[in-house]
């Protein structure tokens, strides 16, 4: 009774936290295994969103200097109430000879009401600034592409890590209450020994700590779990995290696949490091980013070249007295019409043309020491993660065999205990093996799955992300 009693206890201040996944509609509950979590992420991530957006700035830019080739038409038309025309002052003598020197006539110049309005074209023919400028602005489309696969590429990768963090907080959870109900059960055999005089209460109290000091680690397991769905509810854009229930498709336990436990030789090693040169999302990007520094440095050089355009404009202008009239009448109102060609060729600029394209130059080499690099710190990177997944593989067989192990020794410290040959400490300690044991198998294969992905990430091949690349 009293074994019942505590058991109830332990239970009753996690069973709260662990009972709100099950208070949900089941109507409302949003069931995925890990793809699923990483496709529905792959939608609704605000995160890709904000690259998404930044690649459609980028194609209006190069839309924006594609306006640029085509004619330049303007209209402007203006109309002047003169309220007190303007009036000039000129010498008496224009208009009679023999008056004084000092004498003026005043001349109104305009009438009341004054229209104006033009009709200009311009075409360019020749711009190398706006030829080299599109190139760039295309480089820079590129260089956003790309990095929207990147960002979806890192998106891809972090939903699925915090998927294999849930599934080895859930893990931990059930693990855990295992412990409890193992450790539950052989305290209820010793208060019945004790009871029996078979057994010291020095026996009874040993369990009953244990079982006390499993309950914050259940309480953590729980809380740590909880954690990791609202993390995973942020990444799919959930309002509501306890409508996530993740289904383990990818057990953390299935760990035993060739793909994941083959040891990569030297050989396919450096396979890898060229593909990744190749592949790599962040490689890729600055290496649109040289290709755009070194448009740059065209784009200064070309300020030594001329321009060459053709102009048009056509002009009507009309003046009028009194009540306004729209332009007024034929006799009021005059047109012109002209044409051109027109050519700009800068002389000299202070030397200005040759700071920039020094300064562009100067950025170009940055960029070119920068990508080699990261060509180095990304093969090194794939060496580091090559090791770790052979550490990691290892580390699943040593602690699958461990499990078992632990396992079997346990059931026979059980079997001598209740004979009556082996002690409580022997149980206990038996227990406590297998419960670490498991918890590091559970440890040892969410590694290696981390790995894995982490690994197809620095090898610029992230699933679904790069499964319909053309």
């Amino acid at each position: 009774m009293r074994h019942a009693t505590l058991v109830v206890l332990i239970f009753c201040s996690t069973v709260g936290l662990l009972a709100q996944d099950r208070h949900v509609d089941p109507a409302r509950e949003l069931i995925l295994d890990v793809d699923d979590a990483v496709r529905l992420a792959l939608e609704n991530s605000r995160d890709l969103r904000d690259a998404q957006l930044a690649k459609e700035e980028a194609d209006e830019q190069v839309a924006e200097v594609w306006g640029r080739v085509f004619p330049q038409v303007e209209f402007n038309a203006s109309y002047v109430r003169n309220i007190s025309p303007a009036v000039s002052f000129v010498p008496a003598r224009v208009f009679d000879p023999a008056a004084a020197a000092d004498e003026f006539i005043s001349l109104q110049f305009g009438a009341d009401n004054s229209w104006q309005s033009s009709l200009s074209v311009e075409q360019p023919l020749f711009d190398p600034a706006l030829l080299v400028g599109l190139g760039a602005a295309q480089r820079f489309q590129l260089m956003q592409r790309e990095f929207v696969r990147g960002r979806a590429q890192q998106v891809a990768v972090r939903v699925r890590l915090i998927c294999y963090d849930l599934l080895l907080r859930a893990e931990e959870v059930r693990l855990t209450q295992r412990s409890l109900e193992r450790v539950g059960q052989a305290l209820a055999e010793t208060e019945a020994r004790h009871r029996a005089g078979m057994a010291t209460s020095y026996d009874v109290l040993r369990l009953k700590v244990e079982l006390a000091n499993l309950e914050p680690n259940l309480l953590r397991a729980a809380n740590d779990m909880a954690a990791a769905r609202r993390q995973l509810a942020v990444e799919l854009a959930i309002d509501n995290p306890q409508r996530l229930r993740l289904e383990p498709s990818i057990s953390l336990s299935d760990t035993t696949r060739p793909a994941l436990t083959t040891p990569i030789s030297e050989d396919t090693t450096l396979a890898l490091v060229a593909f990744a040169r190749q592949n790599r999302s962040d490689l890729q990007q600055l290496q649109d980013l040289i290709d755009l520094r070194e448009t740059e440095v065209r784009l200064g050089k070309v300020e030594y070249l001329p321009t060459v355009s053709l102009f048009g404009s056509w002009d009507v202008q009309a003046q009028q007295n009194g009540s306004p009239d729209f332009f007024g009448n034929d006799r009021s109102r005059a047109t012109s019409k002209l044409a051109g060609v027109r050519i700009n060729l800068p002389l000299f600029t202070g030397l200005q043309r040759d700071a920039r394209v020094d300064q562009r130059s100067a950025v170009l080499r940055q960029a070119q020491t920068q990508a080699q690099l990261m060509q180095d710190q990304a093969a090194a990177e794939i060496r580091d993660l090559i090791a770790r997944r052979t550490e990691n593989a290892a580390r699943v067989v040593a602690q699958r065999l461990a499990v078992s192990q632990a396992d079997l020794g346990f059931h026979i410290t059980i079997a001598r205990y209740r004979k009556g040959v082996g002690s409580q400490l022997e149980m206990t300690d038996a227990e406590v093996a297998l419960r670490q044991s498991e918890f590091n198998h559970a440890q040892a294969a969410h590694d290696l799955l981390a790995t894995q992905t982490q690994l197809e990430l620095a090898l610029g091949q992230v699933t679904p992300v790069d499964d319909g690349m053309e």
